[in-house]
């Protein structure tokens, strides 16, 4: 069945300490020919009245009618701000784009016509793709973009080698790749999907989520016990969706994560949620034995053998250790009934949390605030 009934959208933006990059990427989202509702910011930023003022600009210089929210979190973190700006969506669909990332024109639209196609209801979740240059037209020519970091560059090249083994031999279940039937189970494309050029996908990574908010709403939102940093937030809801509805890729919609420099997450802490917060994920939407959490054990392995490889660097080899003390937690975590996950995952990380400050590895004794140096200037493109 189709639909040409338009919907409505919201935009929800969660931000931190980002007035510079909101001036590029808001004006791409209200050039679009579709414009949402609402459109929805929750800042935890240092200065708030920077973000309002950033924001503001950016809105007055398109001079759109569209309805402007602007709140302040007294809480940083992706998962929170998220929920709260949830809490304001009266659309039918809700968009959750980073505050970084450049949305290319037809976007809103390309993403909009799959719901609306969909009368039935069975799409839950819709991805944009990834363009890898920014849109034209939005650095002067002598003004380039942000280079990777160092260690992005590295991930980046070790990707291209290892990439295709690793799919093969150490398939990551939070990001299987085109195996993502195999892991997460089979589904059946509606036939309208290649008109719109589109795509069934699995998990979808935070900067290209958006849902039916009736989807999200009733998965309670983001996990706010993933922490701060909130690693693998994106691949919990959408997989949430995934048990419910299908989820779909766009190709139409596409953007450009631009990538902002900066100090993330200390090594010690990614190596832990890299191990840590990847198996309460796959294993609250699995069960035990089964061939999600099978390929998980696996690929941890893999993953902290591939850390070890990248030891050459202060960050590198902190991230490694991280890794290996979570290993024992994770390896219980698998083997875990669903309903004893999220006691069991929030015991397993305030006992690291303490043992790693113990040590003085810089983590902070809050498990609460994990990963808060991070959100300053988080990447969801981050090698995970």
């Amino acid at each position: 069945m189709t639909n040409t009934r338009e919907l409505e959208f919201d935009i929800v933006l969660a931000t931190r300490n980002r007035q510079r990059v909101l001036q590029l990427s808001i004006p791409l989202m209200l050039a679009q020919n579709r414009l949402p509702r609402r459109f929805i910011v929750v800042d935890s930023s240092d200065d708030h009245s920077a973000t309002r003022r950033a924001v503001e600009d950016a809105f007055n210089r398109r001079k759109t009618s569209v309805q402007l929210l602007i709140l302040e979190s007294p809480i940083a973190g992706s998962s929170r701000q998220r929920n709260i700006g949830l809490q304001c969506v009266g659309s039918r669909v809700v968009i959750f784009p980073d505050d970084d990332v450049l949305w290319y024109p037809g976007t809103a639209d390309a993403i909009m016509r799959i719901y609306e196609k969909d009368s039935d209801g069975e799409v839950g979740c819709v991805a944009t793709s990834v363009a890898p240059v920014c849109p034209e037209g939005v650095f002067p020519p002598s003004e380039a973009p942000y280079q990777l970091e160092l260690r992005d560059r590295v991930a980046r090249n070790l990707r291209k080698v290892l990439g295709p083994i690793e799919g093969k031999l150490f398939s990551d279940p939070i990001n299987p790749g085109e195996s993502w039937m195999e892991v997460w189970g089979a589904k059946t494309p509606p036939t309208w999907l290649q008109d719109e050029d589109a795509e069934l996908c699995g998990p979808v990574f935070g900067y290209r989520m958006s849902f039916r908010t009736e989807a999200i709403r009733g998965l309670g939102g983001f996990d706010e016990r993933l922490g701060r940093y909130s690693m693998f937030e994106d691949s919990d809801a959408s997989l949430g969706s995934l048990r419910t509805h299908m989820n779909v890729c766009s190709r139409r919609a596409k953007v450009f994560h631009y990538r902002v420099p900066g100090e993330r997450v200390s090594g010690s802490e990614f190596g832990m949620m890299a191990i840590l917060n990847r198996t309460y994920v796959v294993c609250k939407h699995s069960l035990p034995g089964s061939t999600a959490r099978r390929r998980l054990k696996r690929y941890l392995y893999y993953k902290s053998a591939r850390y070890l490889l990248q030891t050459y660097t202060d960050y590198g080899r902190k991230r490694f250790w991280g890794a290996i003390h979570a290993l024992p937690a994770a390896r219980s975590l698998i083997h875990a009934p669903i309903e004893e996950l999220s006691n069991r995952y929030m015991k397993d990380r305030t006992s690291l949390v303490e043992r790693s400050a113990a040590r003085g590895s810089g983590v902070k004794t809050d498990p609460r605030s994990i990963g808060q140096a991070a959100y300053d200037t988080k990447s969801t493109n981050n090698p995970r």
